[in-house]
């Protein structure tokens, strides 16, 4: 038998995530930032959804240079558990987040999601934090995410939060360089010289 006959597509995909995770956690780069994708090991998007997502992803990057992953699990690994019991849930998804964006040399946006316990966080990188994606920006994206998933529409809030992304990166990256921008003093705002 073929070996396309012996996997589902889903199951083909479960799988190379698997590889692709334990690679990472020995250190091998697996993942290219050069094609971004979603690492849906949560199973949580359909096929089509996740196509027009990478779609999404490639567009940020190349407008922007600014990398979107998005990385879901099932559950929290069993190696992982001891952790979150010590640490407490705030400063462990927080921690494991930052740590899987190193792993996978994330330069962006990143989000980290659990189906059980359901968990979205979402972090930005500091360069992307000063102009392109802010802290404000950050929490309306989780929180997008937050309501879509909590109506248990995944596919709806994948996309939405990723146009939301690319929106944002749109108008916050809008002004052109060089072009002057008031300047706020003791006594108020005035305009900046122009060169």
């Amino acid at each position: 038998m073929p070996p396309s006959r012996l996997l589902s597509p889903r199951a083909a995909l479960a799988l190379l995530t698997v590889l692709a995770l334990a690679c990472a956690l020995r250190g091998d780069s697996v993942l290219s930032m050069a094609d971004p994708h979603v690492i849906d090991g949560g199973m949580f998007f359909s096929e089509e959804a996740v196509s027009e997502a990478d779609d999404i992803i490639r567009s940020i990057k190349q407008g922007y240079d600014r990398d979107v992953v998005v990385d879901t699990y099932d559950s929290i690994p069993d190696d992982l558990k001891d952790d979150l019991a010590r640490d407490g849930r705030e400063k462990f998804y927080e921690d494991w987040l930052n740590r899987r964006a190193r792993q996978l040399g994330v330069h962006g946006v990143f989000v980290l999601m659990t189906r059980e316990p359901g968990r979205v966080q979402v972090g930005v990188d500091r360069p992307t934090r000063r102009r392109d994606f802010t802290v404000a920006d950050r929490e309306s994206l989780r929180e997008i995410l937050a309501s879509a998933f909590r109506a248990r529409q995944f596919d709806r809030g994948l996309l939405d939060g990723l146009r939301f992304v690319r929106q944002r990166m749109a108008e916050n990256t809008s002004n052109p360089a060089g072009a002057p921008v008031p300047v706020l003093t003791a006594s108020g705002v005035r305009k900046p010289e122009i060169p």
